[in-house]
């Protein structure tokens, strides 16, 4: 007469990894490795190009389109900097640019490797 506990399938110690990761793979890092150096040599050979201006040649090199990729291998592209250099996270307002803060400034101590 021992009574059976229903399991619960959907109960588990951790979650499920999201679904993401499984567009991970090496075939993938492979394939998106190929069109960044399909990229870079695209724009050195336009930088090398005599009919360039100045304008064309002093600006910073963009990313790879996050729109013109191949859906799985849209989530390999890290996403751009914010364009204003603030950004928001949990409630709080950081700027991109402020990279002063060292571990002095923050009162860490640093560790000696030596």
């Amino acid at each position: 007469m021992t009574d059976q506990q229903p399991s619960n399938p959907l109960a588990a110690a951790f979650p499920s990894p999201p679904p993401f990761y499984q567009h991970f793979t090496p075939e993938n890092l492979n394939r998106i490795a190929a069109l960044r150096a399909a990229q870079q040599s695209e724009q050195a050979n336009a930088s090398s190009d005599t009919h360039s201006t100045l304008e064309e040649a002093s600006a910073p090199n963009p990313a790879l389109r996050l729109l013109d990729l191949p859906p799985e291998l849209r989530f390999l592209q890290p996403p751009e900097p914010p364009a204003e250099g603030i950004y928001r996270s949990f409630g709080d307002f950081f700027n991109v640019s402020n990279f002063s803060n060292h571990l002095n400034i923050l009162h860490w101590r640093s560790l000696n490797l030596s």
